[in-house]
Parts: structure tokens; C-alpha cells; sequence
């Protein structure tokens, strides 16, 4: 008579659970990693193309504080053109004569915009009134002016010394008076006048 031992039945294993993948990250620069997997270069290339849009960005916010940004200190010709025809327009619209008043106001009309036209009409609106019963005429010439700043937008911003000599029934009332005025400018079609502060 044989004795077998009962052994125990096998159990099966219990069933592994499947891992979760993990997502990936967005990151940034999407596709980097991939690329980097792919050849480093790849990798390169698009890190390089990165480094240059940050650098271009850099550049671009420098160089508008930069003295190079200011074209009154590298464009000679733009300085020469630019300080010619605003001196101009500024012995004009301060140039009157009490038997015609109208021209200088045309002259104002034609080259001032913003600002300097409210505060140049009160201004003329007082020499207007008073001129006819003095016969007042001013004669203003631009004995020097100088650029100060050019910006690429176009704006203008000049130093302007003046000489005005005043008559009063076609005589001198006394020496010319000298003027020192700032005059910001702004490419409009044309240089025109938007500011006028005494210096």
C-alpha cells in the first residue's frame, strides 16, 4: 500500500496590471527631444534656430536705445535736409506783417500739426489783434539750428537759434532779439512741426 502526498493545486498567477504609460510633458520646444533621439543634428539645428530668433529679439530692443538708433549721428544727408527744411518752415510761421496777417496763418496751417497747432494759434491770435493798431511786422531769421535727434519713426527733434527784429510803422524798435527754441518735427508727407518750446 502506497502513500502519495496530496500536494497543494497550483495556482495561477495573479494577473500583472499593465503599467500606465506615462504622457510626455509639453514642454517649450516641442519635438526637441524627439529630434534629439533622432540625431543630434537635428537637435542642433533647431536649437540654433531658437538661440537666433532670441538673439534677433535681443538686438532689436538694444539698438533702439543704442546711439546708432539716433540718424542725426550717422546720416549726414538726412541731418542736412531735415535741419534746412524745418529751419525754414519756423522763420516762416514766425515772420508777419500787420497789412497781411493771412499768409502767416496759411504758413501755420501748412506746417504745424498736433500740439503746436493750439498753442501757435493762441499765440498768433494775440499778435492778430494787436499788430493792426501798433502796425507791427516781425522778420525772423535762423541764425543757427542744429539736429539733435532722428528716429527711425520718422520723428525729428532740432535746436533752433533765431534773430526777430520788430518795426512798428516800417521802423526798427530797436536791435534784434535772439530766440532759443527746441522744435520737434515729424515726417508727415513732409517735414512738418508738432512741438515749439522755448530752449
Amino acid at each position: 500500500m502506497s502513500i502519495t502526498e496530496e500536494r497543494p493545486a497550483r495556482r495561477d498567477p495573479a494577473p500583472r496590471k499593465k503599467k500606465k504609460k506615462k504622457t510626455a510633458r509639453r514642454s517649450l520646444v516641442p519635438g526637441l527631444k524627439r529630434a534629439a533621439g533622432q540625431g543630434w543634428p537635428v537637435a542642433l539645428a533647431l536649437a540654433l534656430c531658437l538661440s537666433a530668433f532670441a538673439v534677433h529679439g535681443w538686438a532689436d530692443r538694444r539698438s533702439e536705445r543704442s546711439p546708432a538708433a539716433n540718424r542725426a549721428l550717422v546720416d549726414k544727408t538726412a541731418t542736412g535736409k531735415v535741419v534746412t527744411d524745418v529751419s525754414a518752415k519756423v522763420a516762416r510761421i514766425f515772420t508777419f506783417t500787420y497789412t497781411d496777417p493771412a499768409a502767416t496763418e496759411r504758413a501755420a496751417n501748412d506746417v504745424l500739426t498736433g500740439r503746436a497747432v493750439g498753442d501757435y494759434r493762441k499765440l498768433f491770435g494775440l499778435v492778430k489783434q494787436n499788430a493792426p493798431v501798433m502796425k507791427l511786422a516781425l522778420t525772423t531769421k535762423v541764425t543757427k539750428a542744429g539736429l539733435i535727434k532722428l528716429s527711425r519713426d520718422g520723428t525729428a527733434v532740432l535746436l533752433v537759434l533765431l534773430d526777430q527784429t520788430t518795426t512798428r510803422a516800417g521802423k526798427p524798435t530797436g536791435s534784434p532779439v535772439a530766440a532759443q527754441l527746441i522744435v520737434t518735427a515729424r515726417d508727415d508727407h513732409g517735414w512738418r512741426i508738432s512741438d515749439l518750446r522755448a530752449a
